[in-house]
């Protein structure tokens, strides 16, 4: 009978049409972000990357990269000359460090890494990082090879870039397809059926939820495919092995391309069941879907133009542990750290464990709420 019910839960999340639709859509609207990427230039972008293969960030290149900017009263800008497309690749990479500013002269030797030394520096200061904390990055700072070698990594560099888009749109997908997950029954005048039943009370609200998280992890995994298999044909996924630093020159962390793909992945797919668990939570204590779809574009917008000053530190701290701060990329060159039992956590190995207990938080307050449901 639970077996039954079950089947029948999920009939209802992956057949309904609003959720078929919005599943689609988001899928198509992907994978058109992943093709729209492609400028008329990537082929030369491409090959110049392959070209660049294996280079050493060093005095000697930046040499070569001279003559090849544009100069407007006196400062270099990122206007490459002709013939000098090849450098693009590099040129884009080091960006996070130098800003606009590309003048070559500062750079000659060590010159480069003593001014991304300089930025690392001037952010510990914004942060406000204490002795111990601005000593483990340090200690991590020293496990990073220098000087840093390109290497090709088009494919998992654009495929990082994207996941912001995933965060937004698993959000999306749970306001649309779960908001009435524990609702829908209450509008329509028929939850007296469920309530009444054998199950009604007990088993039935662990089922429906087990069956909005089985709908928003395969949700998941559709947006994520939308996403890997476009990114794959076109750039493919050669450089995840490479250094986080291609893709994060600030970043202090000793860790591949490959390895920071694999945390966000994790980070989304948790993200996701923590979005499922906090709408389904909000459709049984508010029995009205358009209410939950509500709060939650309000979480969205707040999301993504809430911004905490660095001197409040707690609330910055745990600001940065919500699921887009991480799969913006910014946890891997944030370095406010989170102290907890005695050692420190980056904001993507603590995010996991407040993510665990909201959803079993989520889990206990719905099911409390759900006992106490009257028969309409």
């Amino acid at each position: 009978m639970i077996r039954t019910i079950l089947k029948f839960e999920l009939k209802k999340l992956f057949l309904a049409k609003v959720n078929l639709l919005a599943m689609a859509g988001a899928a198509i609207m992907l994978v058109v972000l992943a093709i729209s990427s492609v400028s008329e230039e990537q082929p030369a972008v491409r090959e110049a990357a392959r070209a660049l293969d294996g280079r050493v960030i060093d005095g000697s290149l930046f040499e070569e990269l001279g003559p090849a900017l544009r100069y407007e009263n006196g400062t270099s800008l990122l206007q490459v000359k002709e013939g000098y497309e090849k450098y693009v690749p590099v040129l884009n990479m080091m960006l996070p460090v130098t800003g606009d500013d590309f003048d070559f002269s500062r750079f000659q030797g060590t010159g480069f890494y003593e001014l991304r030394n300089q930025k690392i520096e001037q952010r510990f200061n914004k942060q406000e990082l204490t002795r111990e904390e601005r000593a483990y990055w340090e200690a991590l700072e020293e496990q990073v090879e220098k000087p840093f070698i390109y290497h090709y990594h088009m494919g998992p560099a654009n495929l990082l870039k994207a996941f912001q888009a995933l965060g937004f749109f698993i959000l999306l997908l749970s306001a649309v397809g779960l908001s009435g997950v524990y609702a829908r029954e209450t509008a329509d005048n028929m939850n007296q059926l469920l309530l009444c039943s054998r199950y009604g009370k007990r088993e039935l609200y662990f089922i429906k939820f087990a069956a909005g998280l089985a709908w928003i992890l395969a949700a998941a995994l559709i947006m994520l495919l939308a996403l890997l298999i476009p990114y794959g044909f076109i750039f493919g996924m050669e450089g995840t092995e490479e250094m986080l630093q291609l893709v994060k020159p600030l970043s202090m962390l000793p860790h591949s391309i490959g390895w920071m793909l694999a945390v966000c992945t994790g980070i989304f797919l948790m993200a996701a069941v923590l979005f499922a668990s906090l709408t389904m939570l909000l459709s049984v204590l508010t029995q009205n879907a358009l209410v939950v779809t509500g709060v939650l574009l309000g979480y969205l917008i707040v999301d993504l133009f809430g911004a905490v000053p660095d001197r409040l530190k707690l609330l910055e701290a745990l600001w940065s542990l919500r699921p887009n701060a991480i799969l913006m990329n910014t946890g891997f060159v944030n370095y406010r750290l989170i102290r907890l039992g005695g050692r420190f956590f980056l904001n993507f190995e603590a995010a996991p464990m407040l993510y665990l207990a909201v959803v079993i938080a989520a889990l206990l307050i719905g099911r409390l709420r759900y006992r106490r449901l009257k028969i309409s």
